[in-house]
């Protein structure tokens, strides 16, 4: 008798324990789903340019998940890109690859995560005996943005093809926009600019033709493997250190969204002109040479590096004085 009654206390402890440790188990499990549909509220910020469109898919699509609230941003100038790049409280922010590296060695505490879009520079003219860069010599180049990458590249070239800035060929700085209105009308012959505008000029102007792929006269420079990095995404420390799995998945639906861009440029152009006021049928066609391509921060280093040592021999300040060190990469751990 005796027992069946310790046999039957065993086993009604054993139950008790059992049940005890599923209500443990439960418990947990409920807390941690709660934790995951907790509310995140973060802010996406970009310019009116190529690497923000894979930032547009995001939102649509919730890529995020429906508990991550993007707040997103447009930044229009130095001005406005300082203030959110100087904040803590953004997540993600869309910069050229040039100013991440000099906000990094001014001591600002960001990460870059990728690199997305490459290139996108080139030279044109209505010249038709212009084919070559000695043809350039004694002609007048107008390029956007002065002592910035078009700017300091643009030299570089003349100057790897025996040509010097303002002595050989006279250089006149102006906006991007507005060389693409004046090349459109037959104004000027001779213009450095960047996408999409080089597209712009082309469908006003049946005379303007690319002669320089800066990205095929770089490799020609610097060798095959290099390639002109010119944009990607930029996350502050704080932010890294606190979501680390959202910062993994946000790469890998970047990419996502990079890819499904180029393969549905029609889509992803009405969606540029809904968020940004772009017109859709120029960044449709435009969309083969914007450039976009997706390599996480560390895989883009060598390109990083050759592109960074380059800025530095013309314009040290361009990027802060130095090249980046191995913290202002991310790497995925």
């Amino acid at each position: 008798m005796k027992n069946k009654i310790a046999l039957l206390l065993i086993a009604v402890l054993s139950i008790t324990m059992l049940f005890g440790c599923n209500q443990s188990e439960n418990k947990e499990t409920k807390v941690s789903a709660e934790k995951q549909k907790e509310e995140i509220k973060i802010v996406m910020s970009g310019p009116k340019a190529p690497p923000t469109i894979p930032l547009l898919r995001m939102m649509e699509t919730n890529a995020l998940g429906e508990n991550v609230k993007i707040d997103f941003k447009i930044w229009n100038g130095v001005e406005e890109l300082l203030t959110i790049a100087t904040s803590s409280d953004y997540g993600f922010l869309a910069i050229p690859v040039n100013t991440a590296a000099k906000l990094y060695n001014k001591g600002v505490d960001i990460k870059l995560t990728n690199v997305d879009t490459w290139g996108v520079m080139y030279l044109s003219t209505t010249d038709s005996n212009c084919n070559e860069w000695k043809d350039l010599k004694g002609k007048k180049l107008y390029i956007p943005f002065k002592s910035a990458p078009p700017d300091i590249i643009t030299q570089y070239l003349l100057k790897e093809h025996g040509l010097e800035a303002g002595k050989d060929v006279e250089i006149i700085y102006s906006t991007p926009s507005e060389i693409a209105q004046m090349v459109k009308v037959g104004q000027i012959q001779y213009a450095m600019n960047i996408e999409p505008f080089i597209t712009a000029s082309k469908m006003g102007n049946e005379k303007v033709r690319v002669i320089f792929d800066y990205m095929d006269e770089w490799k020609k420079i610097k060798g095959m493997e290099y390639d002109i990095p010119n944009a990607g995404i930029v996350t502050n420390n704080k932010f890294l250190s606190e979501n680390k799995e959202l910062v993994q998945l946000f790469e890998k639906e970047y990419e996502k969204a990079l890819q499904w861009t180029l393969e549905n440029p029609k889509e992803s152009a009405q969606l540029v002109e809904k968020y940004l006021g772009l017109n859709k049928g120029l960044i449709e066609k435009s969309m083969p040479t914007l450039g976009l391509k997706y390599k996480q921060a560390n895989e883009a280093k060598k390109d990083l590096e050759k592109y960074y040592e380059t800025l530095l021999n013309f314009k040290a300040d361009s990027i802060g004085g130095k090249t980046p060190d191995e913290n202002y990469y991310y790497e995925e751990k």
